[in-house]
């Protein structure tokens, strides 16, 4: 057990381990098959599409979630140039995969509930734009459940391609025509190191996106599009067939560990956590709303006391010197969850005394801010009654 005044990290990633990856790797020394869609790969998603409730050959697994993300973008709209809607509460990777595409982001504000783009709104703004609009691509918060049905409805309105970036919502996504990427990074719940997944229900998009992640290549060697080498590796399949196999056990112990960070902040008023956040569904972080402009003051505050911490998704995508010129609407709601979420230490084996110490750092730091903003204001509430 770790002392009382031990460093708490960030997080740890556990991926499966040698001996749980043998009899896998021996497959793959008797078929001499290493990748191009090899068995393990044909396997793993066979298993991935069971878990998630599609059909075999609606899933493709991919070298990473940015490429997946990026494919998705050039299956439903190859002609390049035209904008692409997007919430600047993000991870970075989002306007990366929009620009690798050939697209322009257009940064968006969220909803301040559920932090993801509204599709009521992102139609209404539709009329401001400047130029053609290619896709929308709404960002599952931190693992978030996207509601693909509104967005479908969305995209049948007013004919804009959806490609939902859900990197960490492997546990909490509904399956629709829209592709949904997903991340297996090794920082997520369900991890292989580096790899990815797309999967939607449309069948002519998902075979594009599998033809664009060999490079665009059909069955006769022509190659119809431009695409990339996007192809998971055999290796990779076999730490996921694996990963799948210790799934049901990692994932009890992610929703118990939730559990008591929900229990240990149940009872301090103004915080609050990431939409969704519980013990009901895995997410691989947690990030708390702190309700006030103090994230770098708690991380600070929190790192003195050898506790790390971190803006996962620092202060909104456009505010990066490689996006801060790309067009954008008002982020008022971003801008306050920049200054005002945190990233705690959340991993299978941070102990409930660990997790308090969480709490009475934020809550200490949180409570010292709010006296001094009151005294402040009772100081110039004095200051302009004496000057009556």
């Amino acid at each position: 057990m770790r002392g009382v005044n031990s460093q708490i990290v960030l997080m740890r990633p556990e991926l499966p381990d040698a001996e749980t990856l043998l009899p896998y790797l021996r497959q793959i020394d008797s078929t001499q098959v290493y990748t191009n869609f090899g068995p393990l790969l044909h396997r793993f998603e066979q298993r991935l599409a069971k878990a998630l409730g599609v059909q075999d050959g609606q899933i493709v697994c991919v070298v990473n979630g940015t490429s997946g993300l990026t494919l998705a973008l050039k299956a439903t709209d190859p002609a390049p140039g035209g904008l692409c809607a997007m919430p600047s509460w993000t991870f970075e990777a989002t306007p990366a995969a929009v620009c690798t595409a050939g697209f322009v982001p257009w940064f968006l504000d969220v909803d301040d509930k559920t932090w993801a783009l509204n599709p009521q709104m992102v139609e209404a703004w539709l009329p401001e734009t400047q130029g053609r609009i290619a896709a929308v691509v709404p960002v599952s918060p931190f693992g978030a459940p996207v509601d693909i049905a509104a967005w479908d409805s969305f995209s049948k309105k007013t004919g804009v391609p959806v490609v939902i970036d859900a990197a960490a919502g492997f546990d909490s996504i509904t399956v629709g025509r829209p592709p949904t990427v997903v991340s297996l990074h090794a920082t997520k719940a369900f991890g292989v190191g580096e790899g990815g997944l797309v999967v939607c229900t449309d069948q002519s998009t998902i075979a594009r996106i599998r033809c664009l992640s060999n490079y665009g290549f059909e069955a006769d060697r022509q190659i119809i599009a431009e695409g990339f080498n996007a192809k998971m590796s055999e290796y990779v399949a076999a730490v996921g067939l694996a990963a799948l196999d210790a799934w049901p056990a990692k994932r009890r112990l992610y929703t118990e560990l939730a559990e008591v960070y929900v229990n240990a902040f149940k009872d301090i008023p103004g915080t609050n956590f990431a939409p969704s956040f519980s013990a009901e569904r895995v997410q691989a972080t947690c990030s708390i709303d702190l309700g006030a402009p103090i994230s770098d003051r708690v991380i600070e505050e929190l790192r003195r006391r050898g506790i790390e911490a971190r803006r996962w998704w620092g202060k909104g995508c456009h505010r990066h010197p490689a996006f801060a010129h790309y067009p954008r609407r008002p982020l008022p709601i971003t801008e306050r969850l920049a200054d005002s979420v945190v990233g705690v230490p959340f991993f299978p084996g941070l102990s409930e005394t660990e997790i308090l110490r969480v709490r009475d750092v934020v809550c200490a730091t949180r409570s010292k801010y709010l006296s001094s903003c009151a005294s402040g204001t009772r100081d110039m509430l004095h200051g302009s009654k004496g000057h009556g």
